[in-house]
């Protein structure tokens, strides 16, 4: 019977029991049994798994499929380990890859395995709405192209934090347009920046004699000087200087039941006073607002309105009119 051998006991009896036959005395069996222990030993000595040290692999190791027989299968029913993995410990891979096309991207494991780079999933249809805030960071630009390395920086839309709030940016070459009714717009300068309307007529409680205010924006204080004079102050940081447009309108007289109830007369915005800059946060801009009727008369009338426009500071208003003076 065959024998069971490691490879060194092999080479041992071979070595000893073939050896040259000047002597004459190698027989059959010495032979015989030696390529028989060799044969029975084969699969124990590839087995060992000792193919690193003691029978390493030479060559690449090919298991060939033979078309139509079924032959050639590899089963690795333990896993795949890999020691040069940069993961550390070292991968054991116990099931199949099943290709790009394949991956199920809600398998992929969270945690210290995987990098972080998306940690807000959206279909690519867009069929499934965010769970959560998503953070676009105060330098990147949302845009149609969305190209990389400054290629499409200042245009479509950006997030600006500002401390305690974000700012929406829209760029330069942008424009904000409305399905709705095919209007839009590239600038807000045509918007009223600041605007009143107040009742000085003294006719409504508590205090009968000083204005109420019905309606405001960007108005910081309202301040009765004399009868028909008013001082309005704005908001810190409404207007850029005071070369802003103020328009005024009033009834003129103490009542305003029916439409004929109002005299002729004339508003007067003389006065634009205040800086409101850093080194001036106690001298807000400011206009007077006086209205006097047909006879010279100052009013202090019900309804008074006051409607502003002007630049923001830090903002711009493209190319200046050019000016004709046909005169």
């Amino acid at each position: 019977m065959p024998t069971i051998r490691s490879s060194g006991d092999i080479i041992s009896s071979i070595s000893s029991e073939l050896a040259d036959n000047n002597a004459g005395l190698i027989s059959a069996y010495d032979v015989r049994h030696n390529m028989e222990d060799t044969v029975a030993s084969i699969s124990r000595i590839v087995a060992s798994g000792d193919t690193e040290t003691e029978y390493p692999f030479y060559n690449n190791v090919t298991v060939r499929h033979i078309p139509g027989d079924g032959n050639g299968l590899l089963y690795v029913e333990s896993g795949i380990y890999f020691p040069n993995s940069s993961e550390n410990p070292s991968l054991l891979q116990e099931d199949p890859y099943p290709g790009n096309d394949a991956i199920d991207h809600g398998q992929l494991a969270p945690g210290s395995l995987l990098d972080d780079d998306h940690p807000q999933y959206m279909n690519l249809n867009g069929t499934r709405s965010m769970d959560d805030n998503l953070g676009v960071g105060t330098t990147n630009w949302i845009n149609s192209s969305g190209l990389e390395n400054g290629a499409s920086d200042d245009r479509g839309i950006q997030f600006v934090y500002q401390g305690d709030h974000d700012d929406l940016y829209i760029g330069t070459s942008g424009k904000l347009e409305f399905n709705l009714d095919n209007t839009y717009t590239d600038s807000f300068h045509g918007l009223a920046k600041a605007w009143l309307s107040f009742d000085a007529s003294g006719n409504l409680p508590p205090d009968h004699n000083a204005p109420v205010i019905k309606s405001y924006y960007n108005v910081e204080n309202l301040t009765k000087d004399d009868t028909g004079k008013f001082t309005i102050t704005f908001n810190s940081g409404v207007f850029e200087d005071n070369k802003y447009v103020a328009l005024g309108l009033s009834n003129a007289t103490s009542t305003s039941g029916s439409q004929e109830d109002m005299d002729l007369n004339t508003v007067g915005i003389v006065l634009r006073t205040g800086n409101d800059g850093p080194d001036d946060v106690d001298n807000p801009r400011k206009l007077t607002f006086v209205v006097q009727n047909d006879g010279n008369q100052y009013i202090d009338a019900q309804n008074n309105d006051l409607v502003v426009y002007g630049y923001n500071p830090g903002s711009k208003s493209g190319v200046v009119p050019t000016v004709t003076n046909n005169a």
